[in-house]
């Protein structure tokens, strides 16, 4: 499986546009929707709307997959053709399934929109003088969605319940915060004897080696005196000088 890498993060927020493109490319085909007075049908509207609108379909799958960690991302494929490109990953960013689309609608009669084999039935329908239209992209997150929820249900019921305890413990005193007071006289002597056998290891032989009674009582320092020189004239220095 291929892991898609379109952000830092793996979390996409559920719904996802990737780029500016689709979302100029969607914003068309909502007016291309507003400005037909077409008739849709067996099109993945959401209740109470008439017209497939994206800005509509996405409050509506944004709301309904808040809880999926799994994704679903909206890409431009190719722009010339105006080509977008439906994602679904799944919580880690593994790839699940891509489908590209155009999100414009198709117009069309009966016959056009719903095709048959039935002599009878295209013949009635060839009567009928209704605008009919249909939108292959809203199709195309219907099973996206389709997908993305199957895979959060097959997740859960993988994941192990939490068992919670309804056992209650009582609450128990606060200690004295005297930092003189061990609570855990054995944990103190393993860590004197651990103090002992990498500290004071070296020094086992101190006393042999320095006199420790004179570290106790040392001798004490003699003050320093002035010094006294003789002064001697000049004229004695100079004959001395010259006996030399």
């Amino acid at each position: 499986m291929k892991i898609q890498n379109n952000k830092p993060a793996t979390s996409f927020t559920q719904l996802y546009i990737n780029s500016k493109e689709a979302q100029k490319l969607l914003k068309k085909a909502d007016r291309a929707v507003k400005a037909s007075n077409a008739k849709y049908i067996n099109t993945n509207i959401p209740k109470g709307h008439k017209r497939p609108l994206w800005s509509v379909l996405s409050e509506h799958v944004t709301k309904r997959q808040a809880d999926n960690p799994n994704n679903i991302i909206i890409d431009i494929s190719n722009k010339a053709k105006q080509l977008l490109a439906v994602i679904t990953l799944d919580n880690k960013g593994y790839l699940i399934s891509k489908t590209e689309v155009c999100p414009l609608p198709r117009f069309g009669n009966k016959n056009d929109m719903f095709e048959t084999d039935d002599m009878y039935k295209r013949y009635c329908y060839s009567l009928d003088r209704t605008l009919y239209g249909r939108s292959d992209f809203f199709e195309a997150v219907d099973r996206a969605e389709f997908e993305v929820n199957s895979l959060y249900r097959k997740q859960l019921s993988e994941t192990p319940e939490i068992q919670t305890s309804i056992r209650t413990h009582e609450k128990q005193p606060a200690g004295s915060k005297n930092p003189g007071i061990i609570k855990n006289p054995r944990r103190h002597e393993k860590a004197k004897f651990k103090f002992v056998a990498h500290i004071q290891r070296p020094f086992e032989n101190i006393k042999e080696i320095i006199d420790v009674s004179k570290l106790d009582n040392p001798p004490a320092k003699a003050k320093l005196q002035p010094k006294h020189k003789e002064k001697i004239p000049r004229k004695l220095k100079k004959l001395k000088a010259q006996q030399t």
